[in-house]
């Protein structure tokens, strides 16, 4: 943390000790977010992917995820789409294990699949297979994560080699083997275990290239939801153990001794593919065939099982199974190629995991080099260098060596800055919004966790606090964001105990005495009364001494020759925990201002001696502030303008004078060649929440230090550049605006504008209460000064800053420019085709964010009900509309509120297209938006032009869940019709799903396990038949003269809703009327089974439509509506049995099944000598 003497989190430790990396927070939702930020991902929309009853079926399920098959509609390209079955529990968690189970192990899972197939190198590799993209959506109203994978329809390689028997050579088989090692090599240099290898794990696809006219085949490794991945932090930190599939694990694996090891590494983890793969490529030479031979155990032709056969496996000698494999080897009568599958085995199929080769030296073992295995696999081409742009920003840029993950370097803001700048932010803007909640829940709980490592426990906590100043999970309450950051201060995070009593103090809450945050607080103590326009460049300073004076202390106590003994070096964390630099004693008496040790140790250390970040002697005196120390340093030759590894030269470093020497420092700096143009990388600076970068007079705007910007503006060769004028205006420095606008000429550049937050806390810091001052006054100046006004484009200025405002502090800073600028500028609209004006980009911001109210009620003021219901302002749409597609429920709750027409549609060349709710309904509805359009009266029953279908129809055959449906239409009160039409439609689509998937009424566990879109619409039906305001209605046919759901389920003999609708009250007495005629719920089902019979002998093809129903269901059908009439008494088939109806049916194998049930009957009665004087026939 900045100019931090310590050598590790914890500052107690002595200083020639080694400092502690920084740990790797295992948080899947944050993996998740950061994979959306840093990989060009495709992302696709359920409409954009074609599903319906001839193109998708179940293609398979693994262990997490249900694998149907869908089409790219824009490409036609068939695609396996993976689909997490997530898991949505409910409860705010206390335990580090309880954060897993927020989003459950399958969204886990399909997660690691994406960070893993989403890696550059990944991507690129012809032996892996192709992520297309991915699919957000929401099922039941539970967030749904699909992956969308690149389909073969030749199937796994055990089913290729199957169906291709002995059509393949062994030559053709081992070179199958050998792609599926280039795969897993490829992984392994990622250092990426697989975690389940075996031939079902691997996909075949035709080759665009022949061999001697023959196809070719490629053979692609897939599934990745058991990997195991290193940390990034610590490679060789032990990592998960996981088991595969039995029989193709490795010894350790199988008997258990790699979960006891405390020691297993990734490198132990790849050990075990290894072995893995040795079963793999065994498999692919027997043809598909399982490696395991039966003769082996001797059981001779009896039968065996999975237990049987890994308890042999178990009590096999050392390396029996490459004796076994040898001895397969060997019988092939190929030397050439049996030479190379036994050194295949011997490097694969050992016991002892230390005996195992790699997968390179398997490769080679196979006849190629590892580096000879070529990657053609084409992956859209990127025309920037995203890396080094980000590496200059100062972003914890990921490498290419291993999978990117999460950790507690990296801050919230800068993942969104990064997506911001690769153009991927709107991936993460499209996190559905109970998604983003959910990535709260989790990172709460592992921030309150007792279990969870202090340090990491803390970063957690400060992510919480910065999602809530974005508005990150929908809500900007600077209450939580102050809870929050006090309880990162209090779990010991630095950086948050540093800033916690100074962002206290800029809200207005009083702070609770936390141990963490004592630095913090004794900061805050002695700057109280520095006026505001001094108070960041005097908290640097008075920082930077306090760490200087603590090292002194600890460094030379009471001897100061101690430091010449410390040949180890000295660490010192210089702007950021995460960066720590390692001085020479020279290093570290320059900084100390030891001038008398400095001028001993330049008799023995070089003069251009430099740190580990680069930084000599001149540098760490710049850092202390001593002037004396540089004369004493440049009169020694020690290089003056030298720059570190981040470009930072020693004019850089100037912020750290006291003012009274900043003009000497300066001139001695320039004198020796310092210059005012080097440009430094980004700097991030966490006890300051700062990220500064540029040139010397930069850093010395980005930290608010007056006097320097004074000394240096006169010196600049030009007037200042627009960038300058940014740095100033991005946290509402206004003084220095001030200095510089009489400097600036010409027009101003496009790049200059008011700017949003790039640090959730720099503002707060800086002007402490006086905030809202400091925006108002830059507002002001930028306003005077020509800088809210048009781009080149013709566009508005404020309008560009109205799309990238997101914390309050953006919000209240475009509620002083609404105050300075005209009405005419305000309604603006540019001169582009479908350009709108800067409300339209108001209200159609994402999310409901309440934090923006009064910008928006602002805007509305400044146009007439009829402008803001009917669609001039939005090309056609109306801005109601524009707020519900965005599910801004603020906005459309501002508009309603102003008297917007709830139902009024928007349309196209005067027809009419759709209204908001409709509009809700078909995007990703949020139940908060719904309940407010239901609220003001939106018409359920109005058909939509284009689809015929009601808001009532989409909202029950929609993601909603149940709940959030039973609560909308109860807080308002509705016509009966609605009551009636929801039962209805909701029987309805509960019917054709179950009839389609062959769902039960009790789902067993495996049902349960089929995606929740299919068994929503049973928990639907279900809860609305037990709720009154609805079951009251449950006898009520849809039209007057129609048919009751008890008659129609009785008529199309569908159980599961026969049951529950007798269950619920259902009247199966009340006959269905035509004419003259009526016919009971018995009596109709009994006629369908009839009607089916005799269909039967006439042609053996069941009638269409009734494919699903068999004389076994009929007879369920009609035996429940029996026994219910029974149990009544009602008199309407007293005398009736099941024998009856099935000879009303002239069902031949139920009469026959009924005849022996009642002559087995009878002969346990007479046998029980209960009906001796009775007979009967």
């Amino acid at each position: 943390m900045a100019l931090s003497f310590r050598t590790s989190p914890t500052s107690d430790l002595p200083s020639h000790e080694q400092p502690i990396d920084q740990a790797t927070i295992s948080s899947t939702a944050l993996d998740f977010v950061y994979a959306l930020s840093t990989v060009d991902f495709e992302l696709y929309t359920s409409a954009q992917l074609h599903f319906d009853g001839t193109t998708v079926r179940v293609a398979g399920r693994g262990g997490y995820a249900t694998v149907e098959i869908g089409t790219i509609r824009s490409s036609k390209n068939l695609v396996a789409v993976k689909r997490s079955l997530m898991q949505w529990e409910n409860h705010q968690p206390t335990h580090p294990q309880d954060s897993k189970r927020i989003l459950g192990k399958d969204f886990e899972q399909v997660v690691q699949e994406l960070r893993i197939l989403g890696h550059k190198k990944v991507r690129s590799h012809d032996n892996i297979v192709s992520l297309e993209g991915f699919c957000l959506d929401e099922i039941n109203g539970v967030p749904s994560l699909a992956l969308i994978i690149e389909y073969s329809h030749l199937g796994t390689l055990r089913e290729f080699l199957v169906q291709n028997n002995s059509a393949l050579s062994p030559d053709e088989l081992f070179n199958l083997a050998l792609q599926g090692a280039r795969g897993l090599d490829a992984l392994h240099k990622l250092l990426v275990c697989h975690g389940d290898v075996k031939i079902d794990n691997a996909l075949v696809f035709e080759s665009s290239t022949k061999n001697n006219g023959k196809n070719g085949w490629v053979v692609k490794i897939s599934d990745f939801g058991q990997s195991i991945i290193a940390c990034r932090d610590d490679p060789a930190g032990r990592v998960p153990c996981r088991s595969g599939t039995r029989l193709r694990e490795a010894p350790e694996i199988r008997r258990g001794q790699a979960l006891e090891d405390p020691g297993y590494d990734i490198q132990a983890a790849l050990k075990t593919d290894v072995f893995s793969f040795g079963l793999f490529v065994w498999e692919v030479m027997k043809n598909g065939q399982g490696y395991f031979d039966s003769t082996w155990t001797g059981l001779n032709g009896r039968q065996y099982n999975v237990d049987m056969m890994e308890d042999f496996l178990d009590n096999l000698p050392g390396d029996a199974l490459l004796t076994y494999g040898t001895e397969f080897a060997n019988s092939l009568n190929q030397h050439p190629l049996s030479q190379r599958l036994l050194r295949v085995f011997e490097g694969s199929l050992r016991d002892k995991p230390q005996t195992r080769s790699t997968m390179s030296e398997l490769v080679e073992a196979f006849g190629l080099s590892s580096d000879k295995c070529e990657e053609k696999k084409v992956t859209p081409d990127s025309p920037t260098d995203f890396g080094a742009i980000f590496g200059k920003l100062g972003f914890d840029v990921d490498d290419e060596s291993s999978i990117g993950t999460w950790g507690t370097s990296k801050s919230f803001y800068d993942l969104v800055d990064q997506a911001d700048l690769s153009g991927y932010y709107t991936m993460i803007s499209q996190v559905p919004m109970l998604l983003q909640r959910k990535i709260l829940v989790e990172l709460k709980g592992m921030a309150i966790s007792d279990s969870t490592e202090t340090h990491s426990s803390g970063h957690s906590a400060m992510t919480v606090a910065e999602c809530y100043t974005l508005g990150f999970g929908g809500s900007h309450d600077i209450t939580q964001v102050v809870q929050w950051l006090g309880t990162a201060a209090s779990k010991g995070f630095k950086k948050a105990g540093l800033v916690y009593h100074r962002v206290c103090e800029a809200v207005d809450i009083q702070p609770q005495d936390l141990s963490g945050a004592d630095e913090g607080k004794a900061l805050e103590m002695s700057l109280k009364g520095i006026p505001t326009e001094d108070y960041l460049s005097e908290r640097i300073l008075h920082h930077s001494r306090t760490v200087l004076e603590n090292a002194r202390h600890k460094i030379l106590g009471h001897d100061a020759r101690s430091l010449l003994s410390m040949a180890d070096g000295i660490f010192l964390s210089t702007f950021s925990e995460a960066k720590t630099d390692t001085l020479l004693p020279l290093h570290a008496a320059s900084w100390l201002g030891e001038e008398a040790l400095v001028s001993e140790l330049l008799k023995s250390t070089p003069p251009d001696a430099q740190s580990a970040l680069g930084f000599n002697a001149a540098h760490f005196a710049c850092l202390g502030g001593h002037l004396s120390v540089l004369k004493l340093l440049s009169k020694h030759n020690v290089p003056l303008s030298t720059a570190s590894l981040q470009l930072i030269t020693p004019l850089h470093l100037a912020i750290f004078f006291q003012p009274s020497d900043l003009a000497s420092a300066v001139n001695l700096l320039l004198e020796h060649g310092c210059s005012l143009e080097v440009r430094t990388h980004t700097v991030k600076w966490d006890a300051h929440d700062l990220s500064i970068y540029g040139t010397p007079i930069q850093w010395a705007l980005q930290t608010r230090n007056r006097t320097l910007v004074r000394i240096l503006l006169p010196l600049q060769a030009q007037s200042p550049y627009p960038e300058w004028l940014d740095n100033a205006i991005q946290d509402f420095y206004w003084e220095l605006l001030e200095d510089l606008l009489p400097y600036f000429q010409g027009p101003m550049d496009d790049v200059v504008t008011l700017q949003p937050a790039t640090r959730p806390f720099t503002r707060y810091i800086a002007h402490g209460r006086d905030y809202g001052q400091a925006i108002e006054r830059t507002v002001r100046l930028c306003h005077d000064n020509g800088i809210l006004g048009f781009t080149s484009d013709g566009l508005s200025q404020l309008d560009l800053t109205m799309t990238s405002s997101r914390t309050l502090t953006d919000f209240l800073m475009l509620n002083c420019a609404l105050d300075v600028c005209s009405a005419d500028y305000i309604r603006y609209r540019g001169p582009e085709p479908f350009s709108a004006p800067l409300i339209v980009s108001a209200f159609g911001r994402t999310n409901h964010q309440e934090a923006l109210r009064d910008t928006l009620s602002r805007l509305t003021k400044y146009y007439t009900l009829d402008e803001l219901e009917d669609g001039r302002l939005a090309d056609d749409y109306n801005l109601l509309g524009v707020a519900v597609a965005r599910n801004n429920v603020t906005a459309a709750r501002i508009l309603l509120e102003r008297g917007v027409d709830v139902n009024k549609p928007y349309a196209i060349g005067g027809v009419s297209i759709m209204n908001p709710i409709q509009t809700c309904l078909f995007g990703r509805p949020l139940p908060e938006m719904l309940s407010l359009l239901v609220e003001y009266g939106a018409d359920l029953l109005a058909k939509c032009s284009m689809t015929s279908l009601t808001p009532l129809q989409l909202l029950l055959i929609g993601p909603v869940q149940v709940g959030d449906i039973l609560n909308i239409l109860a807080s308002h009160s509705q016509p009966d019709q609605v009551y009636v039409e929801t039962l209805y439609r909701s029987f309805a689509r509960f019917c054709y799903m179950t009839v389609r998937y062959g769902l039960r009424t009790s789902p067993s566990s495996q049902e349960l396990k089929k995606p929740q879109l299919r068994t929503h619409y049973l928990e639907q039906f279900r809860r609305l038949l037990m709720d009154p305001r609805f079951v009251c209605f449950i006898d009520e046919p849809f039209h007057p003269d129609g048919s009751t759901m008890i008659q129609q389920a009785a008529s199309i003999v569908h159980h599961p809703a026969v049951r529950l609708l007798l269950d619920a009250g259902a009247d199966a007495s009340r006959p269905f009327i035509r004419g003259n005629n009526s016919i009971l719920p018995l009596q109709l089902a009994v006629l369908k089974g009839r009607l089916l019979q005799e269909a039967k002998i006439e042609s053996p093809d069941p009638l269409p439509g009734t494919e699903y129903i068999s004389m076994d269901l009929v007879m369920e059908v009609a035996t429940e509506l029996l026994q219910w009439h029974l149990a009544r008494s009602d008199g309407l088939f007293d005398g009736i049995s099941e024998l009856h109806i099935a000879y009303s049916m002239m069902y031949a194998e139920g009469i026959k099944k009924y005849l022996e049930a009642a002559f087995n009957f009878i002969h346990l009665w007479k046998k029980k000598g209960l009906g001796r004087s009775t007979e009967i026939y």
